[in-house]
């Protein structure tokens, strides 16, 4: 039978925003979900409302307010970690939408 891990949560000060380890390389998610608070945030500063944005990623729209709270108490860190996913190595990318995955770019497939 194979060892379930147990994962180190951190509680923040929003009751919707947890730390969890080896989530999200320990950024803050929404709790019970892996949607990063910078992911709502990207998002949100891109224009989406947090109804879309809960719509969108199938999350209770208090945890996107939560989110996008924590966010504005913390948006010198946050605004770091949005730039640091658009630094990501070559194999990943940010689409269209924000979101951050592992594949080719476009140039990379036409070779």
């Amino acid at each position: 039978m194979a060892e379930v891990k147990e994962r180190k949560v951190v509680r923040t000060e929003h009751p919707h925003i947890v730390k969890v380890e080896g989530v999200r390389g320990g950024d803050e998610v929404i709790e019970g979900s892996r949607m990063a608070v910078w992911m709502v945030a990207n998002h949100w500063r891109m224009g989406m409302s947090p109804e879309e944005i809960a719509q969108e990623f199938q999350l209770p729209l208090s945890h996107v307010f939560d989110a996008l709270s924590y966010y504005l108490d913390h948006q010198t860190e946050i605004d770091r970690q949005i730039e640091e996913a658009k630094s990501f190595p070559q194999h990943y990318n940010i689409d269209e939408q924000g979101f951050v995955c592992l594949c080719k770019r476009h140039d990379e497939v036409e070779k």
